[in-house]
């Protein structure tokens, strides 16, 4: 290895044609000259910069020779530096001994052979340069050493570091060889099975539990192929006597000729309580939907395609089996005016948000009529120009008939009501009508004399509280009322009289139509007074029934709600749970892999050490690879903390779209390395933020992409040829004051009869055992709660793309100034 420097020698002579020869001599030599004359100049100098090599003459004015070697050894930086001295007066043998104890190397006389100078010259050139070296290797690997010792002390605090990590993990992780035995098992697994593991790979799983043994050898069973994990969900009991449901995920390594088996189980008795709750729940729903007689149903604008609940089947005798056959069904039997006037109002929906509430007669298959009152709530997206409708639909045959049958009693023209009073009220209950005998009633001369009077003036105390109760029907959504009343006339007499009321709708103004009947006389009860007394308090009666059970069943699917609410909280935190067992797994991997690097690097470098076969290059290029190394465990571990579970749940930031994309990408391409899966990231331009829980929105976009990955191995895992390429494209943008998130992926797509459940809880197209089920359904109440959408289209064994809509944060749209949104169509 050649020195950074030539080396320097110094020649020191009175007279300057010996200089001259000096330097013809010795300059074709690989050596730096430097000449002087004075002895006393050259004592200033000598202490500046290290020489390889002296050459004195003896004879010089001022300062000899053999003085200048004394002052030269005196000095710190040349004391071990060669001196020859060269003289042409000196021939003594006295004097050759003075020039060795002043410090010389040697003693040559003038005239000398040029040929033995150079060689003794350069032999002394090749000592400085060796020295040089052998100093300059020292201190490198003195400075290797020293960074081993660190490297070691970093490893030793990482592994104790990565085995805490291991060991504070709730799940349960072991280890195991071919032969099932253990090789590792954490805390939280001995403490499971109260078991502690005596010595290495000498247990085996039938030492800790027989039912264990033989749940994981079937895992391990079904591992075959290409195939490098498993995941199943088995009952077993642990320590405390308590039967506990574990989902466990075996993943196969090949380690040089062995075969090594990780098995990571989870406690999943929880979710799986949640799951039966929750079937259980809405089974009692169903009942409570079949016992009240009201119906659920959805329905969207662009499928036109409607689902109902098994009540609301029931309710309109639907025989279709077909989702896409359930509306045209109902269309056909509605009446023909009230067909036109929902479908008028089903194209002209404002868009917006709203409830509507509507009537309609269906004629059923024998010709009966019903009629059907529904509430309908309609949520309008604006991105796909599509609206989602959910309502509620309920019998109100026998109400309507009672109503109809009222309203005919109360008509203007019925001969039957001539000797009965008669009036309309307008919107702000004054008279706008009275026959001939409520003038009478009332003791009004004229109906122009009553007109625009108030009608609450002529009852008092209570009386006049229920009048302005049932004169309101439009607040309290009632069609009709009854009500026994007293009433005070013009002349100041006191009437006990049944009123009976029903709302009407005329020239764009509501109002109430109404009758009076008087049911006492001079203080008696009348002939017919006790009959209709008892029909009024029969109405009365049932109508409170009606109104009661309804109050009942609201508080019913209030409380329902508010336990679906819970639940879905709940499995949102074991959704995020999963991932993180997801991602421990493959970390153990990803950390085992570059301490096993580092560890043969330092097994080589002692081993050269040993052999004193170690250079400059060789340690400089093991140390970047150490160092490259711990970079990557540095980076990977980074990655995991976006899972911390201290994180705040309702926590709102802005968040960087492309870097929040990278991130999870490398969460992905972790777990993945293996895959020949190409994927392509491009987003429109810097500066895309969104605002929300960021360690949530990446948690979506990790499900998405992972869904993605296993879309394409089962494409091609199941298929004889497999295509050139496979890819995952994942692109960012903005769209009408949104940004829009697409993962696009070649993968087997999605079963059409499978697009319109697929965001349902439970629901999965994976093999049995594998995932929950819960994945999307969670993903799109996060994305609903950061005021977006999640959206999916799929062409079977071709493709699936799934888009992300969220707000755009257009705070920092204003502080770049450089950002124009663009309409996508």
């Amino acid at each position: 290895m050649e020195l950074d420097s030539t080396p320097q020698l110094l020649i020191v002579d009175d007279r300057a044609e010996n200089l001259e020869l000096l330097k013809a001599l010795l300059g074709i030599l690989n050596v730096n000259l430097e000449l002087i004359e004075s002895p006393i100049k050259a004592l200033q100098d000598i202490e500046k910069k290290e020489y390889a090599l002296i050459i004195l003459d003896v004879q010089m004015p001022q300062m000899d020779g053999f003085l200048l070697a004394q002052k030269i050894r005196s000095g710190q930086v040349n004391k071990s530096t060669p001196i020859i001295f060269l003289t042409a007066v000196f021939q003594d043998k006295e004097s050759e001994a003075k020039a060795y104890k002043c410090g010389g190397v040697d003693f040559l006389r003038k005239p000398f052979n040029n040929s033995i100078l150079i060689n003794k010259v350069t032999i002394f050139l090749e000592l400085y340069t060796n020295r040089k070296l052998i100093e300059s290797q020292n201190k490198k690997l003195t400075f290797a050493l020293n960074e081993k010792d660190m490297l070691e002390s970093r490893l030793r605090n990482l592994a104790s570091n990565y085995r805490s990590i291991i060991e504070g993990q709730s799940e349960l992780i072991l280890k195991m060889d071919s032969q099932q035995r253990l090789e590792f098992a954490n805390k939280a697994f001995t403490d499971f099975f109260n078991y502690t593991i005596d010595g290495i790979s000498s247990d085996t799983l039938a030492s800790v539990n027989l039912v264990l043994r033989d749940q994981l050898i079937q895992g391990i069973d079904k591992l075959n192929g290409k195939e490098k994990r498993i995941t199943f969900e088995e009952q077993i009991v642990n320590s405390a006597g308590n039967m506990v449901y574990l989902e466990w995920t075996i993943f196969k390594e090949i380690e040089f000729d062995d075969t090594h088996f990780l098995a990571i189980g989870r406690d999943v008795s929880e979710r799986k309580q949640i799951k039966d709750s929750l079937v259980k729940k809405e089974s009692v729903l169903r009942r409570v939907q079949k016992k009240a007689k009201i119906g659920s149903f959805e329905w969207d604008s662009y499928s036109k395609i409607m689902r109902g609940s098994d009540e609301f089947m029931r309710i309109y005798n639907i025989s279709s089996k077909k989702d896409e056959d359930i509306f045209e069904e109902m269309k056909s039997r509605t009446h023909a005016e009230d067909r036109d006037a929902i479908e008028r109002m089903l194209l002209n929906l404002p868009e917006k948000n709203q409830k509507i509430e509507f009537e309609h007669r269906y004629f059923y298959e024998n010709g009966k009529v019903k009629y059907f009152k529904i509430e309908m709530y309609c949520k309008y997206l604006e991105i796909e120009k599509v609206f989602n409708i959910y309502g509620l639909v309920a019998d109100i045959s026998q109400k309507k008939a009672l109503e109809l049958s009222f309203k005919e009693s109360l008509s203007l023209e019925n001969d039957a009501y001539s000797d009965k009073a008669i009036f309309e009220l307008n919107a702000k209950n004054q008279i706008s009508y009275l026959n001939d005998y409520a003038c009478k009633f009332l003791e009004c001369q004229e109906l122009k004399n009553a007109k625009g009077e108030k009608f609450t003036q002529f009852f008092k105390g209570e009386d006049s509280k229920k009048i302005k109760k049932i004169l309101n029907l439009s607040a309290t959504q009632k069609g009709f009322a009854f009500e026994l009343l007293s009433i005070v006339t013009k002349k100041h007499s006191l009437r006990r009289i049944v009123l009976v009321a029903h709302s009407t709708f005329a020239n764009n103004e509501k109002g109430v139509r109404g009758i009076m009947m008087e049911i006492v006389t001079n203080g008696d009860v009348g002939n017919d007074s006790t009959d209709y007394k008892d029909i009024i308090t029969g109405l009365k009666r049932q109508e409170q029934e009606f109104e009661d059970k309804t109050n009942k069943l609201k508080e019913k699917v209030e409380k329902e709600l508010k336990i679906n609410d819970f639940h879905r909280q709940l499995l949102l935190k074991k959704s995020e749970l999963e991932s993180l067992g997801k991602l421990a797994s493959s970390m153990v991997n990803e950390i085992n892999q570059p301490l096993t690097g580092i560890s043969m690097i330092m097994d080589n470098i002692l081993l050269r050490l040993s052999m004193k076969k170690i250079d400059e290059e060789y340690i400089r290029e093991k140390c970047s690879q150490v160092f490259t190394d711990i970079d990557r465990i540095k980076k990977y571990l980074s990655q995991i903390g976006i899972y911390n579970s201290s994180q705040k749940e309702n926590s709102q930031e802005q968040i960087d779209i492309k870097g929040l994309l990278n991130d999870s990408l490398n969460l992905v391409k972790n777990q993945y390395k293996t895959s020949a899966v190409q994927i392509s990231v491009n987003t429109c331009s810097e500066g895309l933020y969104v605002r929300g829980c960021k360690h949530k929105l990446q948690k979506v976009i990790v499900d998405l992409l992972n869904n993605a990955y296993e879309s394409i191995e089962s494409q091609y895992s199941t298929s004889s040829s497999k295509s050139q390429d496979e890819w995952i494209k994942i692109t960012a943008d903005l769209a009408n004051e949104n940004v829009v998130i697409a993962i696009k992926d070649n993968g087997c797509g999605i079963d059409p009869d499978n697009l319109n459940y697929i965001f349902e809880p439970f629901f999965s197209t994976k093999q049995s055992g594998i995932g929950s089920g819960l994945g999307l359904y969670i993903s799109k109440g996060i994305v609903q709660k950061m005021n977006g959408q999640i959206t999916v289209s799929s062409l079977k064994n071709e493709y699936t793309e799934m888009k992300l809509i969220l707000p755009l944060e257009f705070e920092n749209l204003e502080k770049q100034g450089n950002l124009k949104v663009i309409n996508l169509q």
